[in-house]
């Protein structure tokens, strides 16, 4: 028998099985189907179900064909911020736009947008708002596509949707239906002051579980593999929300049943760091600092989130001085740096694009691409550093330890260059596609749990 993930990426769909005696076989993937509408790319959920379902189907009859039967299945995908209509028989009736673009901005009346970035709103939801995310696309599609709004009986995520298409039941993760902003992140129920200035009702969300919890047996027919009696669905989240646990639980396991680290550094396009916690206070002080709430694979647990451009900034400085060769420019992070007082370097907001990614000022004179780009790496490891730390104390913790995750931190010049500047023990995750192989993971202690409580 094995136990399959789901990871439904923006880029790539990715699967991983892990057999009954937890062996994790080989990941495979597609590239997440996109349509262009009007020039603007846009995520289809039968388009995205049917290159799953393909793509499961390949691996069952590949690479799990030696290990039996499908035992069960967990879904996670990207965040919420991406949600699709449907009808009341879960028809499509209007695509998502891709997160990355910003077609949706100006469509919340100005006190409704006001409400959304308020403290107030901040203190129950625990996001700011942001454009192109739920409340913006609900208004843009209310008032551009009449017709599809009529026929619109749910708003669901992907994980949500392909979830439906594998039990016949509708669900949301508790890690992903609060970035609806809609929701009351403590007690995980529709926030009606929010709902009312949006005009929507609370039917139009599906019921919220949370990670781990059984949503029903696969559907005969549904993957076109041959299941194992019982074969379950249980809920996964966001995908960050995923990796994260399955990264605490490999590092833990790989120290001899240490302590799992509580701050997770996860760089690509941007880097996110997240801390794990039990406290749920969105304040004033989070609020200034633009820090995520969002609820993490523990029944009563948090994690606070906050991202920084720094992949993107890191890709700049490599095409800007170095013809985008990244070996040149992290062989810069090497010896001391050439002290140069005058130069500053200022990192802009993360959604503040018209501000681009970051401003020099004071360079001065004989200064060396080597010179300015080391200095804008020491200054973003240091701006990483700041950011965790104020996330501890926002989640009254210290921290234990940080796990780094993502592809630049399989670098080693970049780990030694965040130890040089760090005080804190940073331990590098080696476990390939977290997102897939955590899920796989939890559907399979889901069956080992149920199966010792018969």
């Amino acid at each position: 028998m094995w136990f399959l993930g789901i990871d439904i990426g923006t880029t790539h769909v990715k699967v991983v099985g892990v057999t009954a005696d937890g062996t994790v076989l080989p990941a495979e993937r597609r590239r997440t189907p996109v349509r262009l509408h009007g020039g603007l790319p846009f995520h289809h959920a039968e388009d995205v179900w049917r290159e799953t379902a393909d793509l499961v189907a390949q691996y069952a009859s590949g690479t799990a064909a030696p290990h039996g039967a499908l035992g069960g299945a967990c879904v996670a995908s990207f965040g919420q911020e991406e949600s699709v209509a449907v009808d009341a028989a879960g028809r499509e009736v209007h695509p998502s736009l891709a997160w990355w673009e910003t077609g949706h901005g100006g469509a919340l009346a100005p006190g409704v947008a006001e409400w959304f970035d308020s403290p107030e709103h901040y203190a129950v939801s625990g996001m700011r708002l942001r454009p192109n995310q739920t409340p913006a696309r609900l208004a843009h599609l209310r008032a551009h596509d009449p017709d599809a709004w009529a026929r619109t009986a749910r708003w669901v995520d992907f994980g949500t949707y392909t979830m439906w298409r594998l039990t016949g039941r509708w669900a949301a993760a508790s890690s992903q239906i609060t970035h609806s902003q809609l929701f009351d992140l403590a007690g995980l129920v529709p926030d009606r002051p929010s709902m009312d200035a949006l005009g929507v009702e609370p039917g139009l969300f599906p019921d919220v579980l949370p990670t781990g919890a059984p949503l029903g047996e696969i559907t005969p027919g549904a993957l076109g593999v041959r299941l194992a009696p019982g074969a379950t669905v249980h809920v996964g989240g966001h995908d960050q929300v995923i990796a994260a646990r399955a990264v605490a639980a490999a590092l833990a396991d790989a120290e001899g049943a240490g302590e799992a680290p509580n701050v997770f550094d996860s760089i690509g396009t941007s880097e996110y760091l997240m801390v794990t916690t039990g406290i749920c206070r969105p304040g004033r002080r989070a609020y200034d600092l633009g820090v995520d709430h969002e609820r993490s694979w523990l029944a009563d647990g948090y994690v606070l989130g906050h991202p920084v451009p720094s992949g993107k900034i890191i890709q700049l400085l490599a095409e800007l001085f170095f013809a985008g060769d990244f070996d040149a420019l992290f062989g810069t992070l090497g010896g001391e740096a050439r002290a140069l007082p005058s130069l500053r370097m200022t990192v802009s907001a993360m959604d503040d694009t018209d501000q681009g990614l970051l401003s020099l000022d004071g360079i001065p004179a004989g200064a060396t691409p080597a010179d300015i780009a080391r200095l804008c790496l020491d200054t973003i490891g240091d701006r990483v550093r700041g950011t965790v730390t104020a996330l501890c104390e926002l989640a009254g913790t210290r921290p234990r330890s940080v796990a780094l995750m993502g592809s630049l931190f399989r670098r080693p010049e970049m780990v030694a260059h965040r130890r040089s500047r760090w005080d804190t023990p940073l331990r590098v995750s080696e476990l390939a596609e977290p997102v897939a192989t955590g899920a796989a993971r939890i559907a399979l202690e889901r069956a080992t749990d149920r199966e010792g409580a018969r």
